[in-house]
């Protein structure tokens, strides 16, 4: 059966500056490095409703972005991707586990599943599923899959099929993309500002509407503290702390993905030219163009934390400009590393975002549930599977 949550509900911020991040957002010494443990980050500051739309979004012809035939084209049904020079990870879970850096084995939360009728691909694929008794025992639970690259890249594209069985709050954070030095393995460590020439990375996750963000810590991410998201005392809408929580970046007017059914989705990423703004974040569902962020494009407004593409309607919100690009390194030693699956779990968020689910009359699961299939990264566009 499936299953929508109908129009998104859109969810106006506190004041005319926003909102601090979540109260319950939590700090912890036990950051998250490369061995997949992770405090709680400060939830993102919630969508402003807005009138507008701006955008590039729709669909996208099925090439690599330079003509050519994507991956996926070359390879129909994925077979024999997997040892194209291109790519830098697959796993379509056939073989079980192995792939992977960790886990190497079944976990209390992850579990390889053997059924044709529900893969995507073939017979296997992988589900994590956490269960409000499992959050009740541990406030914080990283399912976790995590892999790094066999040589670090300046670009990439990352296509993984996931699929939500149920309707169930999303996760307080989704997956990751990770770069770095050799030598870098603190992603993850929450309300913090990265070195230049150490690391950044993003996370792309979901809000309760089923609508998908990048959530972004770079060297020059903003400050959720002032309007224009500095960190200085006294400035305009000083939230009266310095806090450094992921900068948000929201496609506007997205439609609600189905459940039930199989999401194709491939992130982009590209690391700037040191000294140069020309960083890029794009991603694709079921091959659309659904968020596209580059050097001149989108136009939008930076309110605190978040860039609202076409603009915002609070009196803090200054008139939309072209978007500046993103300088991520001062470093071309800091590129792309790891990928984690991460489904990242967190008891306060999931209670909250499981009564707002309930108040609006549905009948919510007591598992989070989501499961993955033929996941390709790549140093080439991908392309959903043929």
């Amino acid at each position: 059966m499936r299953y929508t949550l109908g129009l998104a509900l859109l969810l106006a911020c506190g004041g005319e500056a926003g909102t601090s991040p979540e109260s319950d957002a939590a700090t912890r010494p036990d950051a998250r490095t490369a061995d997949g443990a992770r405090p709680a980050d400060g939830a993102p500051p919630a969508d402003a409703a807005r009138t507008d739309a701006a955008g590039r979004d729709g669909a996208a012809p099925p090439t690599d972005g330079g003509g050519g035939r994507t991956l996926s084209d070359r390879y129909p049904g994925d077979e024999g991707i997997g040892g194209d020079p291109a790519v830098l990870f697959h796993d379509d879970f056939e073989d079980g586990w192995g792939r992977w850096d960790a886990p190497n084995d079944d976990t209390r939360y992850l579990t390889i599943l053997d059924d044709p009728s529900v893969a995507n691909g073939g017979r296997r694929y992988l589900q994590s599923r956490v269960t409000t008794a499992d959050l009740q025992e541990n406030m914080y639970i990283s399912a976790s899959p995590r892999v790094r690259f066999p040589r670090r890249v300046g670009e990439i594209w990352w296509r993984f099929y996931a699929r939500f069985p149920e309707v169930a709050p999303n996760p307080h954070h989704w997956v990751r993309v990770a770069a770095g030095t050799e030598s870098f393995n603190s992603s993850g460590l929450a309300n913090t500002v990265p070195s230049g020439d150490e690391g950044f990375w993003f996370d792309f996750d979901i809000n309760n509407d089923d609508q998908f963000n990048f959530y972004v810590y770079w060297y020059k991410m903003r400050s959720g503290r002032c309007n224009d998201g500095s960190a200085t005392p006294g400035c305009a809408g000083d939230q009266g702390t310095t806090y450094y929580y992921g900068n948000v970046f929201r496609p506007p007017d997205q439609t609600p993905f189905m459940r039930d059914r199989w999401l194709c989705i491939e992130l982009h990423a590209k690391a700037n030219d040191v000294g140069s703004n020309n960083g890029e974040l794009s991603f694709w569902v079921d091959n659309v163009l659904v968020g596209d962020y580059r050097m001149g494009y989108p136009d939008g407004t930076w309110l605190r934390a978040q860039f609202h593409t076409g603009g915002c309607d609070f009196s803090a919100c200054t008139p939309p400009e072209p978007f500046e690009g993103f300088d991520f390194r001062s470093s071309e030693d800091v590129r792309f590393k790891a990928i984690f699956l991460d489904a990242y779990y967190e008891r306060d968020t999931s209670a909250r975002r499981r009564a707002a689910l309930e108040e609006r009359g549905l009948t919510v699961s007591d598992a989070q549930t989501i499961w993955y299939d033929d996941i390709v990264v790549a140093t080439e566009r991908v392309g959903c599977r043929r």
